[in-house]
């Protein structure tokens, strides 16, 4: 099994290499960046020592020391008004999550997925040797055993935990499958979501009554039995719709948790109701803000400026511009501190030398190559329109999306006007998007005749709105109807106007149907950032 085969000098020496080089050092105040500099001198007792772990299964215990130095908006659409079903989220907060995972449930579970008795050795060994020391004024003092835990920076536990966590979500599973009484939450009982977790930040959905809250909180309390992780129930809220505040006192009661109110933060993003607004875009503006005042005390370069830009602000603003639509106000802000920052600094005097479009060039066209936020937003968030495009069941939001807003609808013609604000600018984005699809016919299983731009006119149900009745074929035909043994096979088409469907048609290919990127190398992960954002700016 790949997970216990004999680990080789050079992958020891490839994950050294691996290890930023700013990562914390160990007590001996080491970092990797010394390890790497120093590998010809060193690099032999280094893969010597790992190598004898992974013989022994044992780890020094100095190796192993520490210094102690102190994505579900869809879901709350509409949530403020009335005359929706009743409907509830529950925001868990568990206490202390990392710090407090018992070690002999971690070995259960790691026995439960199944992991060979020699591979758990190896995670033991490393999770329960750790020695910590305690810094006074700089100075470590003694050293102690932990006696539970996961360690917090370690590059395992995000791992580990996640195994964990997914035992929660089979125990729930597993009483809502013998509990008649649990209703799910009207947007989700289709394919079954009660939850989204991401790491500890876990969010509960479900109809808003005393049965379904009471058996999520009958499900985290046997959780935190096995486990060693509780709710933290002054820190925990119950979000209700507002068609579900008669059950206010009941719910609260059942759950003893904290009443929410929207808009919360999950994963450090605004969850709302409504459209997002400037003022719901404040924490971005703020971190950018205290970002530039940490660099007022230093005397930068307007090259240093431009760099950091690049780099740190325009980080910030990615995370926010996966997530949405961005309002051009917020846009505007985050562009007016950028451009003062780089033609000022932290001087009071200067003024913008150059058009902040031209700024925002690539260098090849004479700018800086500082990015367009607008034309950037829209190719990050066209990227979740082309998995909904790919129909990517991989993606729960992918499989949401088509129970929810389509509905057995192509993507390319169903009615903007329905749905979340969100999915409506998303919607919007489909023309932009259009130029780069290519549907490559192959079966034809895959493709609506009418309803997916497969052809070179479009989609055809809406250059031929009254097509599927002038020419006899239905409207929720695939192309694989007019596909016989790989060649064309199209019943009569006597309509004048619709006889235009015959011609141009493009080349059936063997195989299944696909759907293509045109014209960027198909090794790029997601080639919408490089190629979309000229286009879209």
């Amino acid at each position: 099994m790949a997970l216990v085969q004999p680990v080789t000098r050079e992958e020891i020496k490839d994950a050294f290499f691996d290890i930023a080089e700013d990562k914390a050092p160990g007590p001996d105040g080491y970092s990797s960046g010394f390890y790497k500099a120093a590998w010809p001198v060193i690099g032999e007792e280094v893969v010597k020592a790992i190598l004898e772990f992974f013989t022994t299964g044992r780890l020094l215990k100095q190796v192993n020391a520490t210094l102690l130095a102190l994505i579900p908006k869809e879901m709350f659409s509409g949530y403020n008004r009335q005359g929706l079903p009743m409907r509830c989220a529950l925001k868990v907060d568990l206490r202390k999550a990392y710090d407090t995972v018992e070690w002999d449930f971690l070995r259960a579970v790691l026995h439960l997925f199944g992991f060979p008795d020699i591979f758990i050795g190896w995670i033991e060994e490393c999770v329960t040797t750790p020695m910590f020391s305690v810094c006074i004024n700089g100075t470590p003092h003694g050293f102690f055993k932990g006696s539970r835990g996961l360690r917090q920076g370690d590059p395992m536990s995000p791992f580990l935990f996640v195994l964990i966590m997914e035992v929660l979500q089979l125990m729930l599973q597993q009483l809502i499958d013998q509990n008649e009484g649990f209703s799910f939450h009207w947007r989700c009982q289709e394919i079954g979501l009660f939850q989204l977790c991401f790491a500890d930040d876990l969010l509960l959905f479900c109809k808003a009554d005393v049965a379904s809250v009471r058996i999520f909180r009958h499900g985290l309390d046997e959780f935190a039995k096995l486990s060693g992780l509780h709710a933290n129930p002054q820190k925990s809220q119950l979000i209700l719709a507002r068609s579900a505040q008669a059950m206010r006192e009941q719910l609260l009661a059942a759950l003893q948790f904290q009443e929410g109110h929207l808009p919360l933060r999950y994963l450090g993003l605004p969850l709302l109701a409504s459209r997002l607004s400037i003022s719901d875009c404040q924490p971005l503006l703020l971190k950018i803000d205290n970002r530039i005042k940490g660099w007022d005390s230093i005397q930068l370069s307007f090259a240093g400026r431009l760099q950091l830009i690049k780099s740190v602000l325009m980080s910030l603003n990615v995370y926010w511009a996966m997530a949405f639509i961005l309002p051009k106000g917020v846009i505007r802000a985050v562009e007016k501190r950028m451009r003062h920052f780089l033609w000022k600094g932290n001087s009071s005097v200067g003024y913008p030398k150059v058009a902040w479009r031209d700024v925002c060039r690539p260098m090849e066209e004479g700018g800086l190559g500082i990015r367009d936020i607008l034309a950037l937003n829209k190719a990050l968030m066209s990227r979740h329109l082309w998995n909904v495009i790919q129909n990517n069941q991989a993606s729960i939001w992918v499989n949401w999306t088509a129970h929810t807003h389509l509905r057995h609808k192509s993507v390319w013609t169903v009615d903007v006007k329905g749905g979340s604000w969100g999915w409506r600018k998303l919607l919007r984005l489909r023309s932009a998007l259009l130029p780069f699809i290519e549907l490559k016919i192959g079966n034809g299983e895959s493709f609506s005749i009418w309803h997916d731009p497969w052809h070179s006119l479009g989609t055809l149900i809406r250059r031929f709105p009254s097509g599927p009745s002038r020419t006899s074929i239905p409207l929720a035909a695939k192309l694989s109807a007019v596909i016989v043994d790989g060649e064309w096979s199209w019943p009569p088409i006597t309509d004048m106007e619709c006889v235009e469907i015959l011609h141009l048609l493009p080349t059936i290919h063997s195989g299944t149907d696909s759907i293509l990127w045109r014209g960027v190398n198909s090794l790029r992960r997601w080639p919408m950032i490089y190629s979309g954002m000229r286009v879209l700016r």
